[in-house]
């Protein structure tokens, strides 16, 4: 099978750890079929990087066996997002012709509702293609609530079929007015060769965090939304209580710096820290070298970062949205109400005092492979093609 995405959810040379759950996926997809990326790149970002001799060029540029190609997605800056559907459009038509014509692919499969998977249904119609939209959690539980909703809306009822990562997620999307019998729950992977549980101090010395105390772990976007704000307010709780621990944030993000200045107002240097963005690789090793997990996010599809963490063997206290609960264990997490940071605290609390052990047997259960991930998500693709095959 010749499978053409179309997605701004992929990383880039010069943002490696951007969207990691698709080039992930994609990459074990290329494994058995063939598979080639169209990566549309914010116009001012190109800007920006051409200025600092960063700009990879348009491509193709091959991402392990993933031919990528880099066309600039042309948009009105401070223009309401809702009506940025024409131009992804109008900025991907071209390359998106030229790879139809040389690849002949069998299906399109965009990875976000809009405006690439809005974009997608009209460029695949056009060429009479089968079209999939994979949606991963803010672009249905954030956008389809605004503005943004008609578009949204419009994308996955004229989807072939529509993929999400968790049943929470699908219940959304078919809440949305997508027919049940066109969205599929296909969860995401991670990597057994990479995520393993593994020697907490060795883990500790490789990162050069010092001492042997129990250590809180962020992993993730610095942004309010994803809850960091929050944990920092509970941090603060903590250390008022006497709780001894230290906490390190492991992600970059909009908000990274208020974030960092609102540590240095709480007068919580000494044991909260920002650690930027790390590659993707050292990742197994930051959750080795915690003792406990924090997720306190506002909206999710179903977080890697927590299947990942089951499979280094580290419990986590998260919130209670979207498809969290479908991972948590009594045993081995605490889920609590976003925004309430006296719950987060008391929670965590709870859990750094005496982290319980999270076992094989759940590990196993919430830990898929990306090879069966990519296998799903393949089945979704091929029965869609079949279809349309089948209707000419």
């Amino acid at each position: 099978m010749r499978i053409l995405a179309l997605t701004h959810q992929y990383p880039t040379p010069f943002q490696p750890t951007y969207s990691t759950y698709n080039r992930q996926q994609f990459a074990e997809l290329a494994e058995s079929h063939e598979l080639r990326v169209i990566r549309p790149i914010p116009w001012t970002l190109a800007l920006t990087q051409r200025r600092q001799g960063k700009w990879q060029g348009p491509g193709p540029l091959m991402q392990g066996r993933v031919p990528v190609t880099f066309p600039a997605f042309y948009y009105p800056p401070k223009v309401g997002s809702h009506s940025y559907g024409p131009f992804f459009e109008w900025s991907v038509r071209g390359v998106f012709r030229r790879e139809v014509q040389a690849f002949r692919p069998d299906v399109v499969l965009a990875t976000w509702a809009h405006p690439d998977g809005w974009a997608a249904v009209r460029l695949a119609r056009r060429e009479s293609l089968p079209i999939i939209v994979k949606v991963t959690g803010a672009d249905v539980l954030v956008y389809a609530t605004g503005r943004r909703r008609p578009p949204v809306v419009e994308a996955l009822t004229g989807a072939d079929a529509v993929v999400a990562v968790s049943e929470d997620l699908a219940s959304h999307v078919r809440a949305l007015g997508v027919p049940a019998e066109r969205v599929h729950v296909v969860p995401e992977g991670v990597s057994a060769s990479l995520f393993s549980p593994g020697d907490q101090a060795g883990a500790r010395a490789r990162l050069g965090i010092q001492g042997t105390g129990r250590l809180l772990l962020f992993a993730g976007s610095l942004l309010s939304s994803k809850g960091a704000f929050d944990l920092i307010e509970a941090c603060a709780a903590l250390r008022d209580r006497g709780v001894s621990f230290t906490c390190r944030l492991v992600g970059g993000g909009a908000e990274a710096a208020s974030v960092t200045e609102r540590i240095q107002q709480r007068g919580l240097g000494d044991i909260v820290a920002c650690a930027g963005s790390r590659p993707h690789e050292e990742m197994p090793d930051w959750y080795r070298a915690s003792d406990l997990v924090v997720l306190p996010t506002y909206v999710e599809g179903l977080p890697n970062t927590l299947r990942e963490a089951i499979a280094c063997g580290r419990p986590f206290v998260a919130t209670r949205v979207g498809g969290i609960p479908e991972l948590a264990s009594a045993s081995c997490s605490q889920l609590v109400t976003a925004g309430s940071v006296p719950e987060l605290t008391n929670a965590l609390q709870q859990m750094l005092v005496a982290p319980p052990r999270v076992d094989a047997s759940i590990s196993a259960a919430t830990s898929g492979s990306w090879k069966d991930s990519a296998s799903r998500l393949a089945d979704v693709l091929q029965s869609a093609t079949s279809a349309r095959s089948s209707r000419r």
